[in-house]
């Protein structure tokens, strides 16, 4: 059971690294590129946001719980562990907050899709990049953890 909750918790854990930063590039050339006007950009916002939560969700969830139960794992150290359970709880920690008080506040503002964005939007906006940001790092940090090779006993 312990190698099976490290290898659930090395897979997520990078799976969720891997999609985090494709869902940023994706977006970000969504954002910048010709052909999109106000209220499509706005109805990706809607569209691509929920998936985003709830692959992490369920990815960071998982990867937390395998990395709880992966004890007495020779090639996982019990410190390299505990940065990896604290860091991923803090992912989901920041995650819960990142989506009940940037995200809907966010998408409040777009909603009608393609109004005049009011003043706080970029505010949200740019919370909101920031708070992502944070949360990738924490997850790069707990893959990172769980990945790294134990050194050889000499």
């Amino acid at each position: 059971m312990p190698h099976a909750a490290l290898f659930v918790a090395r897979f997520c854990s990078s799976a969720w690294v891997g999609a985090a930063v494709l869902f940023v590039i994706v977006g970000v050339l969504e954002v910048t590129r010709g052909g999109f006007d106000a209220a499509t950009k706005d109805a990706l916002v809607a569209l691509r946001f929920p998936a985003y939560y709830l692959t992490g969700a369920v990815l960071v969830g998982a990867a937390w719980l395998g990395a709880c139960l992966a004890r007495d794992r020779a090639e996982l150290s019990q410190r390299r562990q505990v940065i990896a359970v604290f860091c991923l709880m803090a992912v989901l920690a920041v995650m819960s907050l990142d989506h009940a008080f940037v995200y809907q506040p966010l998408l409040a503002l777009v909603t009608p899709l393609g109004v005049e964005k009011p003043p706080e939007f970029t505010r949200y906006h740019q919370a909101s990049k920031y708070v992502n940001l944070l949360g990738l790092l924490l997850s790069l940090t707990a893959s990172v953890a769980l990945n790294w090779p134990r050194p050889k006993a000499k």
